[in-house]
């Protein structure tokens, strides 16, 4: 599985698997909890930022956070949460 072509596919779908959603998951715990580390994060395809409603030039970790806030929402929402923590690490 990979990060990219799951936001891709529910980008055009507004469909993934529980699998898919729990890989999902992982990779933006284990991003946040490295985030410290990270110089930098990869940006996401401007089509998909739009189709997301994030700015052009987001990185893939926060459509997958909004990807995540639409499938499964929380009381807290993982794209502020993941905006701030940007900020704060100033990869934004």
């Amino acid at each position: 599985m990979e990060l990219t072509e799951l936001v891709e596919d529910f980008v055009a779908t507004k469909l993934l698997s529980k699998i898919e959603l729990d890989f999902l998951e992982t990779e933006l715990w284990e991003t946040i909890q490295h985030l410290g580390e990270i110089t930098s994060l990869s940006s996401a395809p401007n089509s998909i930022c739009e189709d997301l409603k994030l700015q052009k030039g987001s990185s893939w970790m926060m459509c997958c956070a909004v990807v995540l806030d639409e499938a499964r929402p929380e009381e807290k929402s993982r794209t502020q949460n993941f905006s701030k923590l940007i900020k704060k690490y100033s990869l934004g």
